[in-house]
């Protein structure tokens, strides 16, 4: 007698046949408490039952060029640009695929995708992809896998479709607290000693405090320090960091100021991250 697919099987199926590195389900129940109500699933769909994520790969050639410091471009485009809208892509699929079985999907877009007033993703792809089981939160707050380390780039897709979900990551550690994350960064986004945490079905995960404003004014171009340009003749683009924190309105006119052809891609916190497994074994033994 034949054995009728169940819905996570058609899915995983549909999901391999498009190339996908990476993905896994996460309950709604694992978001109870750990992140604010506006990224909560429930919050942008009251009837949510799990969040779907999807990774892509970024080869190790194109971030080297990061590390290296030979040139944005190849990042820019294929790292980011092209692999988002990839992503996206996928996830638009993904959810057609699952709305033509009659559920509802709401893909949330990949790069986290921000208001742009308080900086905020309407759901954190990384803790998505730790309460599936792919891995890890690293002190540099990115997903690290036992496959890919920090290479990764993902997106998700919130549904009420009854998915069988996976379970919160559980394998061997990854980060090795090595802290190049904190001395690359240049603007001095992350911390060293400050840190947040959650706790995931009964395991913790902790990373480094991040000022996020910080972080987006060395990404996205506000200032040269760890950016390709050496802040040289026109493409200076030092806007000072500001004193006091901006209101959200201010943040919006900040980014509204910032010159067009100003192209920011410090990155060093990602290109940099190789953890070294012994160490990373080590640490969480003495934890």
């Amino acid at each position: 007698m034949a054995v009728t697919p169940t819905l996570n099987d058609r899915l995983a199926r549909f999901i391999e046949e498009r190339d996908v590195d990476l993905w896994g389900i996460a309950p709604v129940s694992s978001y109870e408490g750990v992140v604010d109500q506006q990224m909560h699933p429930r919050y942008w769909m009251p009837d949510a039952q799990g969040v779907i994520v999807l990774g892509l790969q970024v080869p190790r050639a194109v971030v080297d060029q990061v590390e290296r410091r030979t040139s944005p471009y190849p990042y820019l485009r294929f790292a980011k640009d092209l692999l988002n809208d990839e992503l996206d892509t996928l996830a638009n699929q993904v959810s057609r695929f699952l709305v033509r079985m009659g559920y509802d999907c709401l893909p949330t877009p990949a790069n986290d995708w921000r208001d742009p007033r308080t900086l905020t993703p309407m759901v954190s792809h990384v803790l998505t992809a730790v309460a599936a089981g792919l891995g890890e939160v690293g002190w540099n707050n990115m997903l690290l896998t036992p496959r890919f380390g920090v290479r990764q780039k993902l997106v998700t897709i919130i549904t009420n479709a009854p998915l069988e979900p996976g379970h919160v990551y559980k394998g061997d550690p990854i980060c090795d607290r090595c802290m190049r994350c904190v001395t690359e960064c240049e603007i001095g986004a992350i911390s060293d000693d400050r840190s947040r945490s959650v706790t995931i079905e009964g395991t913790r995960f902790e990373w480094g405090a991040l000022r996020r404003l910080k972080c987006v004014w060395e990404c996205e171009g506000f200032t040269s320090k760890g950016t390709f340009s050496g802040g040289v003749g026109p493409y200076t683009r030092d806007v000072p960091f500001p004193e006091i924190a901006p209101a959200p309105e201010e943040i919006v006119e900040l980014q509204e100021a910032k010159p067009r052809w100003a192209v920011g891609c410090a990155g060093r916190c990602y290109a940099v991250c190789n953890p070294n497994h012994d160490l990373a074994v080590l640490r969480r033994s003495r934890d």
